[in-house]
């Protein structure tokens, strides 16, 4: 008796399974359409400051200016950790015109009709951009790598928020600056 309930209990989950592939393939849900429809936010919408006097005739938003240094390791790390949160992804994407620019780039460059180069054109020099130090506020005398600052919708600067940004922190950053 026992030899038989030991039976009927290992063999009953192989009997009792469906064989109905069809609904199986109806009810299954496509993973690829999901990826899709999340991926709105999966990366944060960069553009460049060349772009952004015909976004800004199309939409005004306000801009988000992220100023790195290669070879910064607090840069790299707001760039692994706190920009690559979901829910501060969609706050930028949604409210922001976002620029990531390289503080110390030799590239000329226009933002609201004003040229902004790099004084220091020997690559072995470096050297902030004339942009970084129009935007960027000296903190404590020093400036911090990365640098995160704000426009409003007519280009005039918001707040400059030196260092790393954590994520914990950065949203109240940009819901104060959504709020302005």
């Amino acid at each position: 008796m026992r030899t038989l309930v030991s039976l009927f209990l290992i063999l009953t989950p192989f009997l009792v399974t469906s064989c109905d592939n069809k609904k199986q393939k109806e009810s299954t849900t496509d993973l690829k359409e999901v990826i899709k429809s999340n991926k709105i936010y999966a990366n944060i919408n960069w553009v460049e400051i060349s772009e952004l006097d015909e976004l800004m005739a199309k939409e005004s938003k306000k801009i988000m200016l992220f100023f790195y240094r290669p070879g910064c390791p607090y840069c790299q790390e707001m760039k692994k950790t706190t920009l690559l949160e979901p829910k501060i992804i969609k706050m930028i994407n949604d409210n922001f015109y976002a620029v990531m620019f390289d503080g110390r780039s030799k590239e000329t460059v226009v933002l609201n009709n004003i040229t902004y180069t790099n004084k220091e054109q020997n690559t072995d020099v470096p050297s902030n951009h004339d942009l970084h130090k129009e935007l960027v506020e000296p903190y404590n005398n020093n400036i911090y790598w990365p640098s995160t600052v704000f426009l409003n919708k007519n280009f005039q600067k918001l707040r400059s928020y030196p260092g790393l940004q954590k994520p914990a922190q950065f949203p109240r950053v940009l819901q104060n600056m959504i709020n302005r």
